[in-house]
C-alpha cells in the first residue's frame, strides 16, 4: 500500500489596528469644577456703625450650577475706615465702623463677584417705599431699611399680588391680594422682617429695622 504525505503550512497573519486622537476639531466644554461666575446673596446693605450683616458667595460653573469646596477670598474697598470683614468660608460678616460707603466683593479662582454696596450711616430713614409688581413679579426694591418705629409703604403697580410676612421679631398684618392701591406697615422692633407674595413663587422681599 502506498501513502502520500501532504504538508500544510499555516501562516500567521497580524492585524494591526491604528487609532487616532483628538476631538475632531470641536471645543471641549470646561470641566464642572471650573468657576465661571460668583454671585452674592445681596447687592447692598444699609447699617449703623457697629451693626453687622452677613453676605454669602456662591461660585457657579458655566451652566449656572453651584460649585462646592472652593476657597473664597473677601475684600472691601476702601480696605478700612468704613467696614470691617470677618470671613468664614463662603460667608463674610460685614460690620460698620464709621459713616461712609464701601464695596465688598468675593473672589474665587481669580473670578470676581459683583460688588455689594455697603452704606454705613448714623441716620436711618424713618420710612421706605416699595413698589409691587412693577416690571414683573418683583418687589422694588426687594430690600429696604428703616429706623425702629418707621413705616414701609407698599404701592401696587400691577397685580394681583400680596405682601405676606414670613419671618421677623413680630408678625405684621398681611396685605391680602391686591392689584392697585397702597398698604402701609409700621415696624416698631429692630430686626429683619421677611415677606413674599403667596401667588408668585420667588417674589420675595425683606425689611431691616435698625
Amino acid at each position: 500500500m502506498r501513502f502520500t504525505k501532504v504538508a500544510l503550512t499555516v501562516g500567521t497573519f497580524a492585524l494591526i489596528a491604528c487609532g487616532g486622537s483628538g476631538d475632531g476639531g470641536g471645543t471641549n466644554p470646561p470641566p464642572p469644577g471650573t468657576v465661571s461666575s460668583v454671585t452674592l446673596n445681596r447687592s447692598s446693605a444699609v447699617m449703623k456703625p457697629t451693626e453687622s450683616v452677613t453676605i454669602t458667595a456662591t461660585p457657579k460653573n458655566a451652566s449656572g450650577n453651584a460649585i462646592s469646596g472652593k476657597t473664597v477670598t473677601w475684600t472691601a474697598s476702601p480696605a478700612s475706615g468704613t467696614v470691617s470683614l470677618t470671613p468664614n468660608g463662603s460667608q463674610v460678616t460685614v460690620t460698620g465702623t464709621a459713616d461712609g460707603t464701601a464695596q465688598v466683593k468675593a473672589t474665587v479662582d481669580q473670578v470676581n463677584s459683583p460688588s455689594a454696596t455697603i452704606t454705613v450711616t448714623s441716620t436711618i430713614a424713618s420710612s421706605a417705599d416699595v413698589t409691587v409688581g412693577s416690571g414683573g413679579d418683583v418687589f422694588t426694591p426687594d430690600q429696604a431699611d428703616i429706623s425702629a418705629g418707621g413705616t414701609v409703604n407698599f404701592t401696587w403697580a400691577a397685580g394681583p399680588h400680596n405682601v405676606t410676612w414670613t419671618a421677623g421679631p413680630t408678625t405684621p398684618a398681611n396685605s391680602g391680594d391686591r392689584s392697585s392701591g397702597s398698604f402701609s406697615v409700621t415696624l416698631p422692633q429692630a430686626g429683619t422682617y421677611s415677606y413674599h407674595c403667596t401667588i408668585h413663587a420667588g417674589m420675595n422681599g425683606s425689611v431691616t429695622v435698625h
